[in-house]
């Protein structure tokens, strides 16, 4: 499958001499909250050393060349640097449903201020680099609306806009990436 997948990259006019490598085992990181004994907010995310193995991954996943195409450009594929993939979700014992908007904005905000703090220094042990791209794909369900409700997809993005992503893309991924000081720029 790698050999394949460097022939696609050779016709698609994308030249790498990045090696394939697995991504990291996922990490998940919990952040506690006041709110509830129950509740967590977790951010998991997959490290790949390098973008190719980032790309070779979600060729494997969705055998799509042109969504290879399209990701390695926005990736600057041959620039140094790692790719993290991150998702965050919220998990609690009580129906969101009878959460009222005061606790809704409690949650919400210890969400963003736990996910900026990992975001910053990841588990304290694969802490982002300067030039990393990080993609966010955020969690699956929604604080206002239900998990599959079409309104989430905008929510979500607008929500990582405030981190630091980009524009949300055909494959519901938001792009962002590290400068010199580990803050996040949208790409």
């Amino acid at each position: 499958m790698k050999k394949e997948f460097k022939e696609l990259l050779l016709e698609l006019g994308i030249e790498s001499t990045q090696r394939i490598c697995e991504p990291s085992e996922k990490i998940t990181v919990r952040i506690s909250t006041e709110y509830d004994e129950i509740l967590f907010l977790g951010v998991v995310y997959n490290i790949f050393k390098n973008k190719t193995s980032f790309l070779y991954q979600e060729y494997e996943s969705h055998q799509d060349p042109e969504r290879v195409l399209n990701i390695a450009n926005k990736l600057n594929l041959n620039t140094p640097g790692r790719v993290s993939r991150v998702d965050w979700q919220i998990n609690h014992s009580s129906n969101p449903a009878l959460f009222t908007t005061e606790d809704n904005r409690k949650i919400l905000f210890a969400f963003m201020n736990g996910v900026i703090e990992v975001i910053k220094v990841g588990d304290g042990e694969n802490g982002p680099k300067p030039n990393d791209v990080l993609i966010g794909l955020p969690w699956d369900g929604s604080l206002f609306v239900p998990i599959h409700h079409p309104e989430n997809a905008r929510k979500r993005s607008l929500l990582n806009k405030k981190f630091g992503f980009g524009d949300l893309d055909q494959y519901n991924y938001q792009y962002a990436k590290y400068d010199k000081d580990l803050n996040l720029n949208p790409i």
